[in-house]
Parts: C-alpha cells; structure tokens; sequence
C-alpha cells in the first residue's frame, strides 16, 4: 500500500476561460516495508475548474425562450429563427462568423435543392401521373386517404430525404383532399408528413442521421449494412400508420380548426375562392348528345344558350379521347358528342331535358382533363389600362379562338354579367371569369399588355411535355445520391454531400427549361429556409458551451447504479426525442452516439444497440414544428403548436415504446 501526505498551493492562471489551477503536490511516499519511493518530490497538476456555468444557464434559458416563442406563436417561427441569428452572437454564446452559418450549412442547401426538384416534378405532373393509380383505393373516405398517401410517401422517403418527398406529395394532397374529398385540409396533411419522418426510418439513406451514422462510429465498430435497420424501421412505419390513421385523425378532428388565413376566415382552393364571388357559376358538368337530339339537329348557338339557360359550353369531347377547349360560339354538335358545361345545376338540367341531352352522375370522357384540377380550372382576368381590347366586346375579339379560354362571366362597374357577354364593350379595370387549362391559362398570362391575372394558379399547372425531362433530372439526382452513400462508404474517396447532389438535379432542372430561374427562386420556401438558418447556430451554440454534454453526463453521474441495459435504451430514446426539438438531428446525432457509446461500454452492453437507439430516436421529431416537414406541412394545414404537443406527443410515446421495444428484440 502507498501512503501518500499531500500538501499543496494554488497557483491559478487563466486559460481559454477556465482557471487552470496548478497543484503543487509534495508526496512522501513510502512502500509497505518503509523504504522511501519518492521523497520531497514536487509534482505538478493541472486540473480544468469549469466556471461557465452561468454561460450554461444563459444557454438554457435562450433555448427555453425559443421553445416558448414555438409555443406561443407571438411572431412567426422564421422570425423565431432570425432573431436567435442575432441574439446568440450578442450575448456571447456564439462566434458572429458562426452565426449565420446556417444559411449555408449542407442542411439548408439540400432543403433548397428538394423543393426545387420537387416543383419541377409537381409542374411536369408527374405526381399527379404516379397517384392516378392508387386514387380509387381513397373512394370517399379521409381515413384511406390517410393510409394511402401516408405508406406511398414513407415508401418514398426510404429511398429520398423526407423533406423532398412531403414537398412533392403536397399538391396532390391538397387537390384530393380539398376536391375529390372535400374535407378540410388540416385533417389529412399531420398524418401523413409524420408518415414521411417515419419512412426516413427503412433505410440507411432515408435520414440524414442515418447517412452520417457509418461515418462517426468508434474505431473497429462495424458499419451498418444498407437495410439493417429496415425490422425496426418497418415496426416504426407500421405502428405510426395504425396511430396517425386512427386515434390522430379523431384527435385532429376535434382539436384543429378549419384551415384559416389568420384572420379567422376560412381557407379555401383556388377554385373555390374564385366561385365564391360567382354564385351563379356551378360545375363543371358532363352530359352526353344522343344520336338525334334535338342538340344535333339544331345545334344551338352558344351565346342564345347562356341567354335562356346561363350554360357555357366549355369543351367537346368524341369517342376516340380527343376534345376541343373552348369551342367557338356556333360549332356544330354532333350525335355521340360529350359536352362539358359550366352554370347553375337547374340551368344545366334545363338545358339537358330541352334539348334531348343525358346529364352523367360521374365523368367519363372528361374525368382526366377538364374535371381533373391538375389540368383545367377558373382565373380571374382583369382588362388592363394599356389594353388592345378597351372599347371592344367579346365577340368582335374572337375571344374563345384567339385567346383558347372560355369567358363565364363579366364584372364591370360593380355588376356582374352572365348573360349579355358578346355585346359588352370592355373597360379597364373589368375583370372576365374565364374558364381554360392551366396551359392557355399560362399563356393568358403571357398578354401582361392585354391583361392582369389576379387568381393564383401557379400550384396547379401542369406541362406534361417537360415531364420525361423532369423525370430525367430527378433519377440521376437519385442515383447520385444512392450511389455516393452507399458505395464511397467503403472506399477511400469522400461520397459527395447530399446538398451538391440536389443542387445538381435542381441546376438540371433549370438548364433543361424544365423551369426558369425565377420559378425556382419562387418554388423555395423562405419561411422555412429562416426558421432553419436559425436552428442551425442555436444547435452549434449548444453544442459549443457545452451545456449539451452537461445535461447527458448530468443524467449518467444521477442514475448511478440504476443504470440497466433497458434502462439505458429508454434514456437514449428520451434523450434523442429532447435533444432533435431544439437542435437538428444530425447535430443530435452526433453529440449523443460518443455518448451512448461510453455509457454502454460503463455497463458492459453491446455499443452498436446504443448507436441504433441514437441514430433512430433523433428522428422522433413530432412533438414541436421544428422538424423540416412539420415546419412545411404547419402553414398549409394553419396548424398550431399545440396541435403537434398533443398529437406528436401521443406518437413519440408510441415510437420510444416500439423502437426499445424491437431493439432489445432483435439485438438481445
């Protein structure tokens, strides 16, 4: 046994913010059988006293600050964002050169790709393409539409970032719900963006947790294979779905609101808003011309029929598919001829009954096009000043075949017209409801000397001819992605970062003239490009105080000998839940897997177990908005904070209990 007398002084110097306190030890030390070791040696000590506590606390409390701003929605969360920009530098929580380092981080960059990429899919159509498919599966019902959408977008997500695929399945989310449905929005759109972080679960590119994981594991640590984690990760989707399909619907149900616009109106589609001020103007409708009817053997004038009946006839179809837009006001109708119509239904049936005419229940030769909202639909165009059209009228214009959009109606001086369209004379300032697919309608807005489209439609145009080009820059975006991760994992050469990848199919995008530069500048979300600007430093300036370390080491010193094997699965899994809501999940990510590490190897537990609950928990990201795809979903559903505390509350239980759950199944 040593026998050590310890004397010493304290020498402090300060360092790097700490005082280094240098410990002159004076040691006689003598060996069991008393013959002097060391006698009168002098051995000198540094030992690091932490005194930035009070930065910790401060760190807290701005975290905190963030938290409740979250909650209590006084300013946007993109401001939210802003301001931690500008506030953590001001109080010496982080380098000014750091703090706006988020704008330009891997993160925000690849987000900027996705929803460029995912506009120019949405614009060539090719989502509405792969729904066509599965749209009858929906029928009537909100809670199969919830099912479906939500297993095609987690299986999207296995294979791309969760983000891009919320991005892309938006549109077409919006028009089934709000058209084929007819419910409010804000039931359907939580689900299945919580559908889409849990798909991010199957594989190992799904997440960018998981992409890093093979990257930051100890040294002599197996890597995981592609699908390794796909058991656990199934477990998580399926048990999501049942959830979110189920008890989130009946809890949305009764908690969220109509959508609104802030103001405690109600949010409504395009269409609907349009009509709104057109009470008169119903559809579209379709009826079917009989082999002599009276409509072949007259085939009326257009113009007499929106006098007698407010009809408009605004489109012809045959047998073999093939239809006219806007036919002009005396094409002849033939036998075996569909007609598509817009008026008021007593009007519509009128005119069937008069002229012989078969009103169908559902549409059959227009159902893909002009009853389709991805391809045809109602603006508002406004007569403007500079006009060519002033002082003339609709027909002396040949408005339907120069222009290949049909007019509905006419306001002018207060009043709306129906009837009397081809007489009046038009002013500036008149605004012509006016009927057309998205692509004359785009081309309308072409004429910006002739006239100002008011009516927001850029969402529902669709340019199907751009579609293999789309197509194209969106499988090599993919493969750049599959490929870099999962191949230069093993080679000596660094895979490129997912935000060059993206960026790169985005830059396909606009060279391909899939899009323009200024539609891809107005396909980014700014609000949440900010919000994550923000998170980004807020996430580095609690990592860099150290105030992250001291909560997960605060929690192992605590438990002490409590500490099991099951017990070290829950807290990981509790951990990486609090952690992600208030810095990214990559950052989580790699904070907490040396950690993990360290306290499985102190119980003597398989490391990789601790490394799986990690990498999985940090995409437990349901509780606050400040996931990518709850911060895209939160504005189009007009959800509040407390609708993601109460419902991704209930799922984060659910996900923690199936992850320890098939974990400890398939590890122990």
């Amino acid at each position: 046994a040593l026998i050590a007398k310890i004397e010493y002084t304290l020498d402090t110097e300060a360092k790097s913010g700490h005082h280094v306190f240098w410990l002159d030890i004076i040691a006689e030390m003598t060996a069991a059988n008393g013959e002097s070791i060391h006698d009168g040696g002098i051995v000198k000590l540094p030992v690091q006293v932490d005194t930035h506590l009070r930065t910790k606390l401060l760190m807290l409390l701005v975290v905190a600050a963030a938290v409740f701003l979250f909650i209590v929605e006084w300013v946007r969360v993109d401001v939210v964002g802003i301001l931690m920009m500008v506030l953590l530098p001001e109080l010496g929580l982080l380098n000014s050169h750091d703090a706006f380092r988020g704008l330009s981080s891997n993160a925000v960059i690849a987000i900027i790709g996705v929803m460029i990429i995912s506009y120019g899919l949405n614009r060539a159509g090719l989502v509405s393409r792969m729904l066509q498919p599965v749209l009858p599966l929906v029928r009537e019902s909100a809670s199969r539409l919830v099912m479906v959408f939500s297993s095609m977008i987690a299986a999207v997500s296995s294979v791309m970032q969760n983000t891009g695929a919320a991005v892309l399945f938006l549109p077409a989310i919006r028009l089934t719900a709000s058209h084929k449905l007819k419910v409010p929005i804000s039931r359907v759109l939580m689900p299945i963006g919580m559908a889409a972080i849990l798909g991010g679960t199957l594989t190992m590119i799904g997440t960018s947790p998981l992409i890093l994981l093979n990257d930051i594991l100890p040294p002599g640590m197996p890597k995981f294979g592609f699908l390794e984690l796909t058991p656990i990760g199934l477990a998580l989707v399926i048990g999501g779905l049942v959830f979110l399909s189920t008890g989130g619907m009946r809890m949305l149900a009764r908690l969220s609101h109509d959508p609104t616009d802030g103001n405690g109106d109600t949010v409504q589609t395009t269409q609907d808003a349009v009509l709104t001020s057109y009470p008169v103007i119903t559809g579209p409708y379709e009826v079917y011309v009989p082999e002599d009817s009276r409509a072949e053997m007259e085939s009326p004038d257009m113009g007499a029929l929106r006098q007698h009946y407010l009809v408009n006839i605004v489109g012809i179809a045959a047998d073999k598919g093939t239809f006219e837009m806007a036919p002009p006001p005396r094409t002849a109708i033939g036998g075996g001829l569909s007609l598509c119509l817009y008026g008021p239904l007593e009007g519509v049936r009128d005119f069937a009954r008069d002229y012989g005419l078969l009103l169908q229940k559902e549409p059959t030769r227009f159902r893909n096009t002009l009853f389709n909202p991805s391809m045809a639909g109602l603006v508002e165009v406004v007569i403007s000043p500079r006009s060519s059209l002033l002082g003339k009228t609709i027909e002396e214009t040949h408005f339907r075949e120069t222009f290949g959009v049909t007019p509905l109606a006419i306001h002018q001086s207060g009043q709306t017209y129906y009837r009397e369209l081809s007489h009046l004379p038009l002013r500036a300032g008149d605004t012509i409801l006016s009927h057309g697919t998205w692509e004359q309608l785009h081309a309308l807005q072409e004429h910006h000397q002739n006239f100002i489209i008011i009516s927001q439609f850029e969402d529902e145009f669709h340019q199907p001819d751009k579609a293999n080009r789309a197509l194209i820059c969106f499988l090599i975006t993919l493969f750049l992605m599959v490929f870099s991760s999962f191949y230069f994992q093993h080679k000596p050469y660094n895979p490129l970062p997912l935000s060059v990848c993206l960026m790169l199919g985005a830059l396909g995008m606009i060279l391909s003239k899939v899009m323009t530069i200024g539609e891809a500048y107005r396909a980014v979300d700014w609000r949440t490009i900010f919000l994550l600007g923000g998170l980004i430093p807020l996430g580095m300036a609690v990592t860099q105080t150290g105030t992250a370390q001291w909560i997960a080491k605060g929690i192992v010193i605590g438990l002490g000998d409590f500490m099991s094997p099951l017990l070290l699965l829950i807290i990981l899994a509790c951990v990486s839940c609090a952690f992600t809501m208030v810095i990214s999940n990559v950052g989580a990510c790699a904070l907490l897997v040396p950690l993990g590490v360290s306290m499985a190897h102190q119980i003597g537990m398989d490391a990789r177990v601790a490394v799986i609950v990690v990498g999985l928990g940090v995409s437990n990201s349901f509780i606050l908005p400040t996931h990518q795809v709850n911060v895209l979903y939160m504005g189009p559903g007009e959800y509040q904070t407390r609708d993601y505390i109460k419902i991704g509350g209930i799922l984060s239980l659910i996900y923690i209990a199936i992850l320890v759950a098939m974990t400890r199944l398939c590890y122990f």
